[in-house]
């Protein structure tokens, strides 16, 4: 019952902590060679935290899921070609009560067009004793 008690507080550290995906909305269309803000939210929390960092990828779908989706593709295992990998160090949004941070990336020249998983790897400390979090945010967007 102890080990419940405990499991339950650790999931519950670990929603407060959950980031989002603000920007761009799913289903949005970019062109290889262009450049978009990824904007990566969290809540502001009593929790104490130390955020590490995040990968952002973008993952084909072509082939691997039905046409014109990403259904069944698990980013967990593979996030794709790497947009940014480094350090997240969100501030709080201006007026907001949620941490933000923005991202510049581009397509690829070369990424085939159709559906893709665009991916944000998400690792924080969570907590007092600082409690290992990783988390991967996906939505679908399209490259024409």
């Amino acid at each position: 019952m102890k080990f419940l008690l405990v499991l339950s507080a650790f999931a519950s550290l670990a929603a407060a902590q959950m980031a989002v995906i603000r920007a761009p909305p799913a289903q949005s269309t970019f062109a290889p060679g262009e450049q978009f803000i990824v904007d990566v939210d969290r809540p502001d929390t009593l929790t104490g935290s130390q955020e590490v960092s995040v990968a952002i990828g973008l993952l084909s779908c072509a082939g691997q899921a039905p046409p014109g989706t990403c259904d069944g593709i698990d980013t967990t295992e593979e996030i794709g070609t790497p947009l940014y990998a480094g350090p997240y160090t969100p501030q709080l949004r201006p007026g907001g009560s949620d941490l933000f941070q923005n991202f510049t990336v581009a397509v690829p020249a070369d990424f085939p067009s159709g559906a893709a998983a665009l991916s944000v790897a998400h690792f924080s400390l969570v907590g007092a004793r600082y409690w290992p979090t990783l988390e991967v945010l996906t939505e679908t967007v399209f490259i024409s």
